[in-house]
């Protein structure tokens, strides 16, 4: 299974020998919503922000994220939702 790495919300874990920060909820959990939607976690999305040096505006990337992509089961949509509402949502 795959984890997401420098999450805000994290757990240790010892991995090839190594303590790593990772996510609370894993790439592939399958989790039930509020609403009663089955939904699996795709990714977690890097959050980027826009810099100005030098006259020269470029965007940063930081690691960690407090967005998941997530697909809905039932008909296959794909869409973003916070991990505000994932932390807590039963397995399914």
């Amino acid at each position: 299974m795959l984890h997401q790495y420098n999450p805000q919300r994290f757990t240790f874990r010892e991995i090839g020998g190594i303590v790593r920060k990772v996510g609370a909820v894993p790439v592939g959990a399958i989790l039930r919503l509020p609403a009663g939607t089955k939904i699996r976690v795709e990714a977690w999305i890097p959050r980027d922000y826009a810099t100005r040096q030098g006259g020269v505006y470029t965007t940063k990337r930081i690691a960690g994220s407090h967005m998941a992509q997530v697909r809905r089961l039932s008909d296959n949509l794909v869409f973003s939702i916070s991990g505000v509402f994932l932390v807590n949502a039963p397995e399914a």
